[in-house]
């Protein structure tokens, strides 16, 4: 699952490359219900899911919660925004069930790095078609919204 995992997360890497990040990143398990992360806290890790699902929310300017995307799950990516631009989670990720991930540091992709040349280049593709994936689905659900 974990292999399978990164390879669908990092499609721009080499599998080599992708056994390596996913070797180098650490195992972190949350039960069903838990706060993975909440809105606007510091992060600068990026976390790969390699089982179960992860709902996605933000607070409405009234207060309520809003659902950004279905729930999220293996193989799919949370925190790419922050570990790029440093600025705080964007959303509330709770663990919509048992939840096993794996987390990316930049020093994991610093070390990479200094081994291959290209690798950040790629690396970071691969978060850039991550994004404007997310971004196209959120514009089809802004403009289909009641």
């Amino acid at each position: 699952m974990s292999k399978f995992a990164f390879q669908r997360a990092f499609q721009e890497l080499t599998d080599e490359e992708s056994e390596a990040i996913m070797v180098r990143a650490r195992l972190l398990e949350f039960p069903a219900g838990a706060i993975i992360l909440r809105e606007g806290e510091p992060q600068t890790r990026i976390y790969v899911i390699l089982d179960g699902a992860v709902r996605v929310l933000r607070l409405g300017q009234n207060g309520t919660e809003k659902e950004l995307a279905g729930p999220l799950g293996p193989g799919d990516t949370l925190g790419e925004m922050s570990f790029v631009d440093d600025m705080g989670a964007s959303a509330t990720l709770i663990a919509g069930s048992d939840v096993v991930m794996k987390v990316i540091t930049h020093q994991d992709v610093d070390a990479l790095a200094s081994q291959n040349d290209t690798f950040k280049e790629r690396f970071y593709l691969s978060l850039l078609f991550t994004v404007v994936r997310r971004l196209r689905v959120l514009d089809y659900k802004m403009a289909f919204a009641d």
